[in-house]
């Protein structure tokens, strides 16, 4: 029987999903594997493919044993080649279509909490940890912080017969390029976001108030925008039915959005400080959406990213401070490099730059960086 040579990305997660665990040989130079990983194959090993090149033999002697091996590049073409030499050794041995670049655009989408008719699905762009979602009742629905690959929305609305009536963005993105805009006009809906993030703006949006109640379905279940300043000034969070709070850049489940990003530090710290506990009128029982996760330890067990404000009270390690002055030391201490390309996607992301296809690929390559690297992870 002749040897499967290549595995998709999609194929890959599925199938980790469900226990098969091969060796992953990243083929990537050393900062590329360091910087972004698959991390749902705990058995991985890095040897870059110039090695191979250089030396063969001695490369694949630095080979665990393994049954199976799949093979990661960038873009799939160097792990092809090494998979190749593989393979006429003799080893099983599958080529990762596409590479990294693949990876960085496959998304899941499960149902996070459901009640009387009314339901939130949760999109996952794996490979970067972004997030977005859709809340649905009566026939009705609302997408919040839609990805550029807005065209998977209006399927999975089409699909279940409900109609996209509001789109809306928590902030003004850095890390990847919105989807919002685009896909409210795609709808015929409104584009809503927060109006101090979008100064200058040449797309066109509603702006966001505080307090602003959306009526969602016949049900007129609401969903409450809630300035929370702190990531970016115009950040807005939305609670749902009184169930599920969005919490966008603010609030993750291992730590909180980073302040830096529009050069204003310490002042946008301080906001982050009154924001996250002003979420402290919130029950315990409220389940916490946020629009980026860390990665697979985030995940519970049924691949969801979502806590309830009760659990992240007692492990987000940053909520557990309880003095602002210590909050502000922890906060601007942590905080990690800027990727180049996040005042690209800002100015992409209202309107003041339209970048080709290969250009957007490029600028949304490796995961998120938007959360505070905090000292215990550190």
């Amino acid at each position: 029987m002749e040897q499967v040579k290549e595995i998709s990305p999609a194929a890959l997660l599925y199938r980790s999903q469900n226990g098969y665990s091969p060796l992953l040989l990243d083929v990537r130079n050393e900062e590329d594997f360091g910087g972004w990983k698959i991390d749902f194959i705990k058995n991985q090993v890095n040897i870059p493919y110039i090695d191979f090149i250089e030396d063969p033999e001695g490369s694949f002697a630095k080979i665990p044993p393994a049954d199976d091996i799949v093979v990661l590049c960038g873009k799939g073409g160097a792990s092809a080649y090494v998979a190749d030499i593989l393979r006429a050794k003799g080893v099983s041995a599958m080529n990762v279509a596409g590479g990294m670049k693949a990876w960085g655009s496959i998304y899941i989408h499960t149902q996070i909490w459901s009640q009387d008719g009314a339901s939130v699905t949760q999109f996952n762009r794996v490979g970067k940890g972004c997030l977005s979602y859709m809340l649905a009742a009566g026939g009705e629905c609302a997408v919040i912080d839609a990805s550029r690959h807005f065209e998977q929305y209006i399927t999975h609305a089409t699909s279940h017969n409900i109609k996209i009536t509001h789109v809306f963005d928590t902030h003004l993105h850095a890390d990847h390029l919105s989807g919002g805009a685009r896909l409210a006009q795609a709808v015929a809906a409104r584009y809503y976001a927060g109006a101090a993030d979008m100064v200058g703006a040449e797309v066109s949006f509603t702006p966001l108030e505080d307090g602003a109640d959306f009526a969602i379905g016949g049900k007129a279940l609401k969903v409450v925008s809630m300035a929370s300043p702190g990531h970016t000034p115009g950040s807005t969070s939305f609670l749902f039915a009184d169930k599920v709070l969005f919490t966008g850049d603010t609030l993750f489940i291992s730590s909180m959005g980073r302040p830096d990003l529009g050069g204003h530090a310490k002042e946008w710290a301080a906001d982050l400080w009154k924001t996250v506990h002003n979420y402290g009128k919130f029950g315990d029982n409220v389940i916490a959406a946020p629009s980026h996760t860390a990665g697979l330890s985030e995940y519970d067990a049924n691949w969801r990213v979502m806590r309830t404000l009760g659990e992240l009270r007692r492990t987000n390690h940053l909520l557990t401070i309880l003095d602002e002055a210590a909050f502000m030391k922890e906060t601007l201490s942590h905080l990690p490099a800027e990727p180049e390309e996040y005042q690209k996607m800002r100015k992409a992301n209202l309107g003041l730059d339209s970048p080709d296809e290969q250009a957007m690929e490029q600028w949304e390559l490796g995961k998120n960086r938007c959360a505070l690297e905090t000292a215990r992870e550190g």
